[in-house]
């Protein structure tokens, strides 16, 4: 062997392994699972809401068509329903760990800061 292929050798004696107990531990908590199931549920939640997101743009869109201006009573409503929406996607990313509506407050439909 060349003096520069002994140089390219790992001694992976000294690696640091995952420890094979605490991987079952962390892959068997329940929590985890059970935030799965959430979040296939949320997930179908937010594909059913695209249809009732569509119904409010449609809505907005014959108001703007017969009075030239928009509805400030659906731009309130598509507002705290975009702010819902994003309640959900935060969940099922893990960007927030509170559950959504139902399980907390319905979002406002003020513009977030």
């Amino acid at each position: 062997m060349a003096k520069d292929d002994k140089e390219k050798i790992i001694d992976v004696g000294s690696e640091e392994f995952i420890d094979s107990e605490e991987w079952k531990e962390n892959l068997l908590k329940q929590g985890k699972w059970l935030r799965l199931l959430w979040m296939i549920g949320f997930s179908f939640i937010y594909y059913l809401s695209m249809t009732v997101l569509w119904i409010i743009v449609l809505i907005q869109f014959l108001f703007v068509l017969l009075t030239d201006k928009r509805s400030s009573n659906v731009a309130k409503v598509s507002l705290g329903f975009r702010n819902y929406m994003i309640q959900i996607l935060d969940y099922i990313n893990y960007h927030s760990s509170e559950k959504p509506f139902p399980f907390s407050d319905f979002p406002s439909s003020e513009e977030a800061e």
